[in-house]
């Protein structure tokens, strides 16, 4: 199928001037977005606490998360982002391509974007 990324910039919650631009692989079936811990450090993006996530083998381990800010094209989010290990590629997941309003063809290795979000 290929794969698909997203660029996203990403920015230190409390100081927006940290930020850094990043291609995310995305992957739907994940839901949160993940960076590795050295560009969380080089952005201040601090550890706030820490979630339990069932990986892709079916094990449950925790990773520590902290607060961040998106941007893409013109619009900005808030959320939070997985502070991954060392060598792990940046991902984004259905959180944050939901907020984005982005719909994801792996097919034909497209992003599309909806006029607004579902009130219900």
């Amino acid at each position: 199928m290929g794969e698909v990324y997203l660029e996203l910039t990403i920015a230190n919650i409390e100081d927006r001037r940290r930020q850094k631009e990043l291609a995310f692989l995305v992957d739907t079936g994940t839901t949160r977005a993940w960076i590795p811990r050295q560009i969380a450090r080089e952005l201040g993006i601090k550890k706030v606490g820490a979630v339990a996530l069932e990986l892709a083998d079916g094990s449950i381990k925790k990773f520590p998360y902290g607060m961040c800010v998106f941007v893409f094209d013109g619009e900005t989010i808030a959320g939070n982002v997985i502070l991954g290990p060392p060598d792990i590629e940046p991902l984004v997941g259905t959180h944050v391509l939901q907020d984005f309003r982005l719909m994801i063809d792996m097919e034909h290795h497209t992003i599309s974007r909806r006029r607004a979000l579902k009130a219900k």
